[in-house]
């Protein structure tokens, strides 16, 4: 594959993921009017429907979406097939289960658990799979999903009629509440009664925290409530708020393993953190994972929000502080010890990544090359403000418009020089700008235009009362930087070349229903014309008002739901200049 993978980089945002085959093209025909690859996309995948502008889903399916996710140059994935399906080795004649090196003997022995927004698709995998052998299941999904689904057409994605698999639907308000709660209590009484002889089949995905809140005693739901809301209003990020929900809860970190035992416990997780680990996707419900609450002090600490802090949440988490530091007291082991103890405790846990950002990403990049780009990825590690992030991009597309010009030179005081320092000065290394500019002499010297592509997971300080999400904060910073940068009053839309897409991978951008959004030059010179106060918008964190005021509201992303979340993902697609063609 063409591209230069920066895997390191510090700041790192946004999302456009799962859609990478239809939804380059289309940024590709919207970057120039001369460019038409959109109905040729169109033509190959049926399963989408162009709306005016954009193209939406109508009835998408598990098994076409997953692989497509996953990315197909790697896996090599055949249509009708999913990830879980690669992964499951089932053997219809011996009942046996082979999961890479291990063998599961099934007979009328598996039980089923899925937490998160994918849970219902990746059951129906395994339902279609083993349900001879499935005696009950639990799955707990967010509220609504399940009737979109039906309203979708989604059938492949629904459970059976006659399924072993009980659905809980909660978090209407997207926090925990009743609903989680009487799904994780199910959950509980589920495999606390299961045996040597059974199989705990654990499906997690993005969301499965909040949809099985299993809070320590003498801590409260609404205790996890407030502090949550409290961690996410003072900018905690995704993995300081599984932290935390690790040390408080019963089932996260290892205990729904831990609970489950002597059965064994296959869990199987579409990961959507950055890093592509599994120990933070639902807070680690099968991942060994040791008590940390000094970590979680220290973070509550860091946001200075320790006193506001409900008093049992912090009770609790000195309590856990003084039994670790007493237990260190008490005990001395050595290594060979602590080794022969961890295996005792999490032999019978296997733990196995089925989809991520990376592969999206790498699969993306593939794409790229097919449409006639240079890709580049910068990382799959993307995180900071939102906002903060929207402008690094928006500075990054200018610099490449520049880079293209061979005229262009780094003298000291020169704007590419500038621009350049700035870049370093927000997290972007020297050594990185140096491989961008190798390729992107690569795409000058070989009539090409370049994408860049970005995964990770990026926050939002939220201080005002107004709708919106993460991804459509960024577009609109970008927006804002571009017309500094640009002086776009002066400029026409030939003259600035590029498209921006950030978007959210199951379709949900923070509390809309709409995945994120797209910036063009034809999106700026509406903003122009609009009037709106972009920076009004922003400080009130209502960034899909925003947009649907400007251009319809057509900048938007009206993906729907997708049924999988591997986090966001960003495409930054920069023409070559007018001269340059």
């Amino acid at each position: 594959m063409q591209s230069c993978y920066l895997r390191h980089l510090t700041f790192s945002c946004s999302k456009c993921t799962m859609f990478y085959h239809q939804i380059l093209p289309v940024l590709k025909g919207q970057s120039s009017k001369n460019l038409r690859l959109v109905q040729h996309i169109l033509n190959s995948h049926s399963y989408f429907v162009k709306s005016e502008r954009y193209i939406s889903f109508s009835s998408v399916r598990h098994y076409e979406i997953i692989p497509r996710l996953a990315g197909q140059s790697e896996v090599n994935l055949k249509k009708d097939a999913t990830m879980i399906h690669n992964m499951l080795k089932y053997n219809a004649i011996t009942s046996e289960l082979r999961v890479e090196n291990k063998v599961y003997n099934l007979n009328k022995n598996v039980y089923v658990v899925g937490l998160g927004k994918a849970a219902m698709g990746m059951a129906r995998v395994v339902e279609d799979m083993l349900g001879q052998h499935i005696v009950e299941g639990i799955i707990t999904i967010p509220k609504g999903v399940q009737q979109q689904m039906v309203q979708l057409q989604l059938n492949e994605i629904l459970l059976a009629e006659n399924s072993k698999i009980e659905v809980y639907e909660g978090a209407e308000c997207r926090e925990v509440d009743e609903a989680c709660y009487s799904a994780a209590k199910a959950i509980s009484k589920m495999v606390e009664k299961l045996t040597e002889q059974d199989l705990l089949i654990v499906l997690s995905s993005a969301g499965g925290s909040i949809l099985c809140p299993s809070p320590e005693p003498p801590i409260t739901l609404q205790d996890l409530r407030d502090v949550t809301r409290l961690l996410q209003k003072n900018g905690a990020s995704v993995r300081e708020i599984n932290i935390l929900r690790k040390n408080i809860e019963i089932l996260k970190g290892g205990g729904l393993a831990l609970k489950a035992k002597p059965a064994q416990v296959l869990s199987l997780t579409l990961l959507s953190v950055i890093g592509d680990t599994a120990d933070l996707i639902s807070s680690g419900p099968t991942c060994p994972t040791q008590p940390t609450p000094f970590h979680c002090i220290e973070i509550l600490k860091r946001l200075n929000i320790m006193d506001q802090t409900p008093e049992t949440i912090r009770r609790f988490l000195e309590r856990q502080c003084k039994n670790l530091e007493n237990s260190k007291a008490t005990f001395v082991t050595d290594p060979v010890s602590e080794k022969a103890l961890y295996d005792a405790t999490w032999k019978h846990v296997q733990n196995i990544v089925v989809g991520s950002n990376s592969i999206a990403c790498e699969a993306a990049a593939d794409k790229a090359v097919t449409l006639g780009y240079v890709p580049i990825i910068l990382t799959t590690a993307m995180t900071g403000e939102a906002r903060k992030v929207g402008s690094l991009y928006a500075r990054l597309a200018k610099f490449i418009m520049i880079c293209f010009d061979r005229k262009a030179s780094f003298e000291p005081n020169s704007e590419l020089s500038i621009l350049e320092t700035a870049l370093v000065a927000e997290g972007i290394r020297k050594q990185w700008i140096n491989s961008i500019c190798q390729e992107i002499e690569k795409a000058r010297n070989s009539d090409r235009d370049v994408c860049i592509i970005v995964g990770g997971n990026t926050f939002v300080t939220v201080c005002g009362t107004g709708i919106g999400g993460k991804n459509m904060e960024s577009a609109i910073s970008v927006t804002m930087q571009l017309q500094e940068e640009f002086r776009i009053k002066k400029l026409s839309v030939e003259e600035t070349p590029m498209c921006f897409l950030s978007c959210d991978t199951d379709g949900y951008d923070g509390n809309t229903k709409v995945a994120g959004a797209v910036v063009d030059q034809d999106f700026l010179q509406e903003v122009l014309k609009s009037g709106l106060d972009m920076r009004k918008y922003l400080d009130n964190n209502d960034s899909f008002t925003f947009f649907n005021q400007v251009n319809g509201g057509q900048n938007l992303v009206p993906i729907k739901l997708t049924g999988t979340n591997v986090m966001d993902i960003v495409i930054l697609l920069v023409k070559r200049p007018r001269q340059e063609n």
